[in-house]
């Protein structure tokens, strides 16, 4: 352990190797300004429009047929979601405001941030063996115990690490605050994607119904649309491909988007220091046009594998499958689900240096985890401190939000009135989950550029002094205080 931090040290605090890096790696550069990975962008433009003409020509009539029956129309005109609709609108308003705020709470106290939510986690697990053990679950209960133990060891671990994750954080934070607008055009991508899901569920209809699986039946009630069965796996591996490929594309692009906008902040602050930068435009017009190729070739990776995940989860919740069968699908869904993550955590940074540098997507993944491995940060990486507290975050504006709508039950009852006794129950779920999901998009942004300050920082520290003397001042005196012996400066 005390050679691994003297590495650390000889790499990571004395700027001129952090320059100067022996072995393979060399420092990146901006590429020429042309489409990189194109045959995956095409294909991503042939499985859009392919889902837009299914939903057009077989989707469509199908919704219609659906909507047009008795039993639907009874519904509807039984059904008023216009408190629903108020009520979201405002307790949007609010979590966008919540979300706002965060960010300048964490900027003022991110060490204490970081170990409340350490500590929350710990006390989270411990509440979780107590209850297990209250219920009766006892092997729940074991292993929950073990699960508290290896968080305390984390814990104990890390902990020292706190003072360079909360410069990171505080970094990264002034970095977004700068360019407040890359929050816009991520929740406008968002809202795309939101579109897509509308388009794919309509595809999904038209499909079912072409298959037969959906019938109107004419009963003395009126007639209804049923729908039963399940579609060919052919059908079936394609839909979820499609789904899931496009949002990895959605969330991808938002993530390369920020990379180029913090990482021009860091080397040109003059380019990316106001709402609506120069950056940002640039980072959305390399992100949409010559990067795209490289975020659809990775998103394909992942959703290969989310898609064949879900098909064995599907195959082992059919009653039909038992005993070997059942083992042997649950083995082979623990390996996709190790898979997945393993290429996410490889998507994650090798999408930093297709935001930064224009590099294809093979050629950004080799050249980061390079660099990583050339510097030693292969520990510091695998450190998940600040996800910690953007998670806790999440949950308090989720829980602000649900709060709101607390209040808009009081004020205003006739809103949720439809739902009898559980009104307060619905005004706070629903609004929890607004909070939840509002917040949870404004602080993707916050984790994206993290991520892009550690790489940033781990390649071009002397460009930081020079740009950003102050954030550059804390960070190595964050590491003085990780690594206190070893510091040579």
């Amino acid at each position: 352990a005390g050679e691994t931090e003297e590495n650390l040290s000889a790499t990571l605090i004395d700027p001129e190797n952090l320059d100067n890096p022996d072995g393979e790696w060399t420092k990146g550069t901006k590429q020429e300004s042309k489409c990189r990975d194109a045959w995956a962008a095409l294909l991503f433009y042939a499985q859009f429009i392919a889902i837009a003409v299914v939903a057009g020509v077989l989707g469509v009539p199908a919704v219609e047929k659906a909507t047009n029956t008795d039993s639907f129309n009874d519904a509807a005109s039984q059904t008023d979601y216009t408190g629903l609709i108020y009520a979201s609108l405002i307790t949007g308003f609010f979590s966008l405001l919540f979300s706002a705020l965060s960010l300048t709470v964490m900027s003022m106290c991110p060490k204490l941030l970081i170990q409340i939510s350490l500590i929350f986690s710990l006390i989270f697990s411990g509440l979780i063996v107590v209850a297990s053990f209250l219920y009766g679950n006892w092997i729940a209960g074991i292993f929950g115990i073990i699960f508290f133990a290896l968080s305390v060891c984390y814990a104990c671990m890390v902990w020292r690490r706190i003072p360079f994750a909360a410069a990171n954080l505080n970094t990264a934070l002034t970095g977004v605050k700068a360019n407040a607008g890359v929050v816009i055009v991520a929740y406008f991508i968002v809202i795309v994607g939101y579109a897509y899901a509308v388009l794919w569920m309509v595809a999904l209809v038209g499909v079912y119904d072409k298959e037969g699986l959906c019938n109107t039946v004419n009963t003395a009630n009126g007639t209804t649309t049923t729908c039963q069965g399940s579609l060919a796996w052919g059908y079936f591996f394609l839909l979820l491909l499609s789904m899931f490929w496009t949002q990895q594309v959605f969330q991808n692009t938002i993530h390369v988007i920020i990379a180029g906008v913090v990482s021009t902040w860091w080397f040109e602050p003059a380019e990316a220091s106001s709402c609506c930068s120069v950056a940002i435009k640039d980072s959305f017009v390399r992100a949409t046009t010559t990067s795209f190729g490289s975020i659809c070739f990775g998103s394909l990776l992942v959703a290969i594998i989310q898609t064949l995940r879900a098909m064995a989860e599907s195959a082992r919740s059919n009653n039909d499958t038992e005993g070997c069968a059942a083992f042997l699908l649950c083995i082979v869904e623990c390996l996709l689900r190790c898979l997945e993550d393993m290429l996410e955590y490889f998507n994650k940074y090798a999408y930093i240096y297709v935001g930064m540098y224009g590099y294809s997507y093979l050629e950004a993944g080799k050249n980061v985890m390079t660099l990583f491995h050339q510097k030693g940060w292969t520990i510091i990486i695998s450190d998940n401190l600040i996800s910690n507290v953007l998670s806790l975050f999440c949950l308090i504006i989720g829980g602000l939000a649900g709060c709101v709508g607390l209040v808009l039950n009081e004020i205003n009852p006739s809103w949720f009135e439809g739902y009898e006794g559980a009104a307060m129950g619905v005004a706070f779920g629903f609004s929890f989950l607004i909070g939840v999901v509002i917040s949870a998009i404004t602080l993707s942004v916050v984790d994206s550029s993290v991520d892009t300050v550690l790489v940033s920082f781990a390649e071009a520290p002397l460009e930081f002094e020079e740009n950003h003397p102050e954030l550059s001042s804390e960070m190595r005196e964050a590491w003085r205080q990780v690594y206190p012996a070893e510091c040579g400066f």
